[in-house]
């Protein structure tokens, strides 16, 4: 039997954001659910290894991030109720969630919502980007904080922005050869933008001690290089880099091929809208990721009044950002439950909304200087795979658009793609592009695939008793 679990403010993702929102909330007086799907909480930025390791195993012999003891820390407040191993499959009765954990379902009808579900990996489809070797920087970062183990001997990095620098960083450190690090961005061709990081310097010394330990280790860094192939029969035995033009397309006389046994790509994050999509939330057109998220207004509100959303999955701005955002939801959903009087709300708001600010340039500043480029989406031949699920390659997808599809929606019965286990989450952004390339469409009128329920992948024993607890309410 389903049971129901009412909570005045559910908040969803146990990362940065959805910690700093419950504590925020919480300390206000808030009764709150925080549900994760991972076991422990932490998100990305603060993953956690499992309970068994110890720090004598690990590969550096440190894990996670400074300040990771203080934040994890809030959670032991006694107004939090946390829910790990629990996915969010469905929405119904307009805030009812539907939710599983092991061979539990439950229904959480909340008053108000707050949705931290962070980003995910930008797919980029090429010639050999599903052969076994080839890996997201999350992955990676994920095999390096949980496991301490490295996916490969020979690593080649090829993506977009900061965190490039960052990986190569911790898998040299932990005893990777890096080959070399493909930057499809060119910082030095925005130079009118780095007086924006005067004060930022912690930012700027981190990225000078990354570089430094490139250079130690001869680690040669090709900025405006992108990954055009990845070679191999059963998995990676090399690839191919290329300069890129202006608008992100390869310049073939440029190519550059290094034997390599794993590809770590990271050309960007892409917020995880799909709650937010199917509570009803308004979506935007993100320019510096040619994708969507959320609509939201100063106070982290979403078109839907009561439901709000902070961190990643807003825009990708970092953990400090997200932490202050968190901050921001949590208290003003305490406002709308009248925790707080208003005179309260604002004074505890004016600090953050100033750090927020103060942040907001050098945010900005990133988006312009590590701006997804049109030619990034180009790569893909007749025979590569857009949607790895159903096995729908970009020959199929232009057949069917070249019958009469008009949409993501249509072209995906037509051929099936973003029907399989990732449901449309990674090749809708592949297949966007192809749509308003060959409908004529601008691509930010190519609307992404309707989220339903299932949400989330679950077995279909729990989604039966979901199902059978919702037709006897």
């Amino acid at each position: 039997m389903t049971e129901t679990l009412p909570s005045a403010l559910t908040i969803l993702g146990a990362g940065p954001a959805g910690i700093m929102a419950a504590y925020s909330a919480a300390h206000a007086g808030v009764d709150v659910t925080l549900i994760d799907d991972n076991p422990l909480p932490g998100g990305q930025y603060y993953r956690q290894s499992p309970p068994e390791f110890s720090f004598a195993n690990s590969l550096d012999g440190k894990s996670g991030r400074d300040d990771a003891e203080a934040v994890l820390g809030k959670l032991d407040h006694p107004k939090i109720r946390t829910l790990y191993n629990t996915q969010v499959w469905g929405v119904f009765d307009d805030r009812s969630l539907a939710l599983a954990s092991g061979e539990q379902s439950y229904l959480l009808p909340s008053d108000k919502i707050i949705l931290a579900s962070g980003a995910y990996d930008r797919p980029l489809a090429f010639p050999g980007w599903t052969l076994p070797g080839v890996f997201g920087a999350g992955a990676i970062l994920r095999m390096l904080k949980t496991q301490w183990v490295l996916p490969g001997k020979r690593i080649l990095l090829a993506g977009l922005g900061p965190l490039q620098l960052a990986l190569a960083d911790a898998l040299i450190k932990a005893g990777a050869e890096v080959v070399c690090v493909a930057e499809a961005a060119n910082p030095f061709s925005h130079i009118t933008e780095l007086p924006k990081f005067w004060g930022h310097w912690d930012r700027l010394s981190e990225a000078w001690s990354y570089t430094a330990t490139l250079r130690k280790h001869h680690v040669p860094l090709f900025y405006n290089h992108a990954i055009i192939a990845a070679n191999g029969r059963d998995c990676v035995e090399s690839a191919r880099i290329a300069r890129l033009d202006a608008q992100g397309y390869p310049i073939p006389v440029t190519e550059r091929q290094y034997d390599v046994d794993t590809i770590c790509l990271g050309y960007g994050l892409l917020p995880s809208f799909q709650l937010a999509a199917a509570l009803g939330c308004e979506l935007r057109f993100d320019e510096s990721i040619q994708w969507y998220a959320p609509v939201h207004n100063r106070h982290m509100e979403t078109s839907r009044p009561g439901i709000f959303v902070a961190g990643d999955v807003t825009d990708i701005a970092g953990s400090k950002v997200a932490l202050l955002e968190g901050q921001v939801a949590g208290l003003t959903a305490a406002y709308q439950l009248e925790y707080l009087s208003k005179a309260e709300l604002d004074k505890q708001l004016t600090p953050v909304f100033d750090e927020l600010h103060h942040l907001d340039r050098l945010v900005k500043t990133l988006q312009t200087i590590y701006a997804f480029r049109p030619g990034l989406n180009k790569l893909a031949k007749d025979d590569t795979l857009l949607c790895r699920c159903e096995e729908i390659t970009c020959a199929q997808a232009k057949q069917a658009l070249a019958e009469g599809a008009a949409d993501l929606h249509q072209l995906k019965l037509h051929t099936r793609a973003g029907m399989g286990y990732c449901q449309g989450r990674f090749c809708s952004v592949l297949l966007a592009p192809l749509v308003a390339e060959m409908t004529g469409k601008p691509l930010e009128t190519v609307r992404p695939f309707t989220v339903r329920p299932p949400i989330q992948p679950i077995p279909l024993r729990v989604l039966a008793q979901g199902i059978s607890q919702l037709i006897d309410k």
